[in-house]
């Protein structure tokens, strides 16, 4: 039974999925018997199960299945369903991690045992920018309020699964429902709830090459009824007291997706934007200053 569970969904990823493997072979290092690998090729019809094939017996303790499911969610929750490991870490089939970064998180994660243990993403649109460079793992521990609060600012981490170490036990009281886009969105909030000891990595090791044609580059009607959905759930799981915060995610749909919005969506987010043009909003500190000058330029149009 191994310790770690990297878990890959690929879907016709034959011209980044090599690289990616290999980034994740040299980031596991000789920590291979602790670690298990579980790759699900999603409906492919390129070269993807061939270089899948080609890396299986690279990894001492690897699985690959065949699915053709077409939906992130559907795959990733069937693949948790698989895993063995204590902790369960997301890997896109189009993203590279750092040499040895597995290895010392292992050691890390069997050393401290958190409920989570959050990274930062190091986005890039530019493969060149990639570096080997990497100094371990040295987290800072987190109240689960102070991980909250920089969750719902966008400060530190996002309602991202790629790149996160979460115990398994929080995977199965939250399965990840079977939706195409934001299926992390919708889980991630009530495994922040639910975890007592959370650690945070600044220095990240995880790169998330940004596409310009990537899922989530590629906005809809649909897609944002979604995010209405999945930011409605958020608002039930949070404590009242983040109310203010919850609320600037609401203003962001307003402010950047109301052409996508029905009537009846449009309505419900108006009122909780207007909720913002409240004294207890512009008092409060934990509201960035960016956010409050977008309310009062907002107001003053009205």
């Amino acid at each position: 039974m191994a310790f770690l569970s990297v878990i890959i969904a690929a879907h016709n990823a034959e011209d980044t999925l090599h690289a990616t493997l290999e980034s994740l072979h040299a980031a596991i290092d000789n920590a291979g018997d602790a670690v298990e690998v579980i790759i699900v090729n999603d409906s492919s019809d390129d070269a993807t199960q061939n270089i899948i094939e080609k890396w299986l017996p690279a990894f001492p303790h690897a699985q690959s299945r065949y699915v053709e499911y077409r939906n992130v969610g559907h795959v990733r929750n069937s693949a948790v369903s698989l895993a063995s490991g204590d902790y369960i870490t997301m890997l896109d089939s189009d993203d590279r991690l750092k040499p040895c970064s597995l290895r010392d998180a292992v050691a890390f994660l069997k050393a401290q045992r958190p409920d989570m243990l959050l990274t930062r993403l190091l986005e890039t649109r530019d493969i060149r920018k990639i570096t080997a460079f990497w100094q371990g793992f040295t987290p800072v521990s987190f109240s689960q309020n102070e991980a909250i609060k920089r969750f719902l600012q966008h400060k530190a981490f996002q309602a991202h699964l790629i790149g996160q170490f979460i115990h398994r036990k929080l995977y199965e009281s939250n399965p990840i429902p079977s939706m195409v886009c934001y299926e992390d969105f919708a889980v991630f909030p009530a495994m922040l709830m639910q975890a007592e000891k959370i650690c945070y990595q600044r220095q990240g090791h995880y790169y998330y090459i940004k596409r310009s044609d990537s899922l989530s580059s590629r906005l809809d009607a649909s897609k944002i009824t979604t995010l209405v959905e999945c930011t409605l759930k958020m608002e039930k799981t949070f404590p009242k007291a983040f109310k203010n915060l919850i609320n600037c995610h609401w203003f962001d749909i307003y402010s950047n997706h109301r052409q996508h919005l029905t009537d009846q969506q449009l309505k419900f987010v108006k009122s909780r934007v207007n909720a913002l043009y409240s004294l207890s909003f512009f008092l409060s500190s934990d509201v960035r200053f960016s956010y409050k000058k977008r309310v009062i330029e907002a107001l003053w149009k009205k």
